[in-house]
């Protein structure tokens, strides 16, 4: 119960005051609905006697009474649509709410976190959350508070009729009721958790699989790839298949009791008829009753089950989101650069990714001065992207310092980190939505002007020019209707737009002809020419134009020092170079 009061009392704290008014509304919607439903069976069993009557009464009570019927008989539907149009519009206004807070929780989340995770499970779960919360929603009103109502007011009216024996049997049908289904629920409980974890499993199996379509296609693979997803949709039937055997069972031990107490009092009614003792007036109320309480007891006994599941979901839900506090709608501002204090600087960090069995970087100490350019080079392997990851937090390091302008990097916030330090990787994402976007995440108030010039300074010049609806065209799925290297100049063009202390380029021109990296790396250096630059690459014609080269070697620094110099004393440094000339 504490956790109900808890998880009810957070989301009655997150949501916003004309949402809290939708709630208040469905309140009164669900408790006249209840009250109106209630009463129709003691209207409908006093028209049974008026009509029945020796004296026939006026013909205007018989008519107040057929009218009052059909009043309580037709209002639980209007304020049934009303209820339901309340519960859609809160729930799309509590979505809007639940989204900008999971793509926070998101946006604070380290890269180690995406390592298990798609897009197809984590849009799961968020589906999962706006689901559990219409439903907690739900069942307060029409599962729990209706109910209730409906049971209590029949109760009454039965007793206050002298009719105590169906009375009893109604509040005896409902301990046991729905003490039998919070003993099953228990069980559905666990249950329904693998169902759910099974379902994102299988969603997230699907959505990987249409993602990586086309590698089944390019290596005939499509029976191999629908073997892996049939696995997964095996392992959800079966776990499906022992939620649904308990539940059955429930189902079935409610459906006896309901024979057994309701049909035995209907009995009991009927013989009172017969002999005299009970009038058909109370006979049409007991049995109208019995009909109109069968649906709502059936419905306080399920909520409980429901509710237990939706309300521990969503409670995990909610712990995640209440994790990541300060929003990141606004863009924190840069502090000033400490002029003395070197612009990066590496103490024997030592770097492992979760679940490997050697470290990727090993005891790598460097620094590069504010205002300096490096280039990063080295075999592949050699540990030169995770030595961006760990600059930009995306790893934590376990071991050792690593600090920008004097700053420990693990003391400055995520969005303060993101603004000193802008980067390109090999990797572009892009958005299946206009160029215009596609631009603007990087800078959302730049204006049309800065877009251009950014793409001018891209090399893209010529795309925009043939791009039909120019900055609003839209986009393929991840950038498809690009080629490779118009998506890495892209994401150059979004750099351009930012103004970072430190300029990271990882391997992000890999994919340019030689010309056209020449070109875009010249205006990088002429647009951040008071930056600090550090660019992973194998491009020799990159390195002549730093001020110093690191050359890493199986996750260890193997030398520093300027381009000349290395050249005549690092045999790898010198192939890479030689190899260009020939």
């Amino acid at each position: 119960m504490k956790r109900w009061i808890g998880i009810y009392s957070e989301i009655g704290h997150r949501l916003q005051r004309q949402e809290r008014y939708f709630v208040v509304a469905i309140l009164f919607c669900t408790l006249g609905a209840a009250a109106s439903m209630a009463m129709s069976p003691v209207f409908l069993g006093r028209l049974a006697d008026s009509l029945l009557a020796a004296d026939r009464r006026m013909p205007a009570y018989i008519i107040y009474l057929a009218a009052s019927y059909l009043i309580t008989i037709a209002m639980p539907k209007l304020l049934g649509t009303v209820d339901l149009y309340l519960q859609s519009m809160l729930r799309l206004r509590a979505n809007r709410s639940l989204l900008a807070g999971y793509f926070n929780y998101l946006c604070r989340q380290p890269e180690s976190f995406f390592v298990n995770k798609n897009s197809g499970e984590l849009t799961q779960e968020i589906t999962q959350a706006s689901n559990d919360l219409y439903l907690i929603v739900r069942n307060l009103t029409t599962s729990l508070i209706s109910p209730i109502v409906q049971v209590s007011i029949a109760v009454v009216v039965l007793a206050s009729n002298h009719d105590l024996l169906v009375a009893g049997t109604i509040a005896i049908y409902v301990a046991l009721f729905v003490t039998n289904n919070v003993i099953h629920g228990r069980r559905l409980v666990e249950l329904k958790f693998r169902c759910m974890d099974a379902g994102r499993k299988s969603y997230g199996t699907l959505t990987d699989s249409i993602t990586n379509i086309q590698v089944a296609r390019q290596f005939n693979g499509y029976r191999f790839l629908l073997s892996r997803y049939q696995r997964v949709l095996d392992e959800d039937r079966h776990t499906q298949g022992d939620y649904w055997k308990i539940s059955l069972r429930m189902q079935f031990f409610n459906a006896c009791l309901f024979v057994g107490l309701f049909g035995v009092t209907f009995l009991m009614a009927l013989h009172e008829v017969v002999t005299g003792a009970r009038s058909i007036g109370n006979f049409v109320l007991v049995a109208a009753y019995t009909v109109t309480l069968l649906s709502p007891i059936e419905i306080l006994g399920n909520m409980f089950t429901e509710i237990n599941q939706s309300l521990v979901t969503f409670g995990r839900f909610l712990d995640k989101l209440s994790a990541a506090t300060a929003p990141l709608s606004q863009r924190a501002p840069k502090p000033a650069v400490k002029s003395a204090a070197p612009a990066i600087e590496f103490e024997r960090v030592c770097v492992t990714y979760p679940g490997a069995n050697r470290q990727a970087l090993t005891d790598v100490g460097f620094t590069v001065d504010a205002g300096k350019r490096v280039a990063i080079t080295g075999p592949s392997g050699a540990g030169k992207s995770s030595l961006v990851k760990v600059l930009t937090r995306q790893l934590v390091a376990e071991e050792g310092a690593i600090r920008i302008f004097g700053e420990d990097i693990l003391c400055i916030d995520a969005q303060t980190l993101s603004e000193r330090i802008g980067c390109v990787s090999q990797d572009v994402l892009l958005f299946k939505d206009t160029l215009r976007f596609n631009l603007q995440i990087s800078r959302p108030d730049a204006s049309d002007a800065d877009m251009v010039t950014a793409l001018e300074c891209a090399g893209l010049t010529d795309l925009l020019v043939d791009l039909p609806a120019g900055l609003d065209t839209m986009l393929g799925d991840r950038g498809a209707t690009l080629s490779g290297g118009q998506r890495q100049r892209l994401a150059l063009a979004r750099l351009f737009l930012r103004a970072p202390d430190i300029v990271l380029v990882d391997e992000g021109t890999s994919s340019l002809d030689l010309v056209t990296e020449q070109y875009v790396l010249d205006k990088v250096f002429e647009v951040f020419s008071d930056k600090t630059i550090v660019m992973i690459t194998h491009r020799p014609s990159a390195m002549t134009k730093v001020d110093a080269v690191i050359i890493m070697s199986d996750g260890r620094i193997d030398d520093h020092a300027e381009p000349d110099v290395l050249r005549s004393r690092n045999t790898f440094f010198a192939r890479v170079v030689e190899s260009s000339l020939r």
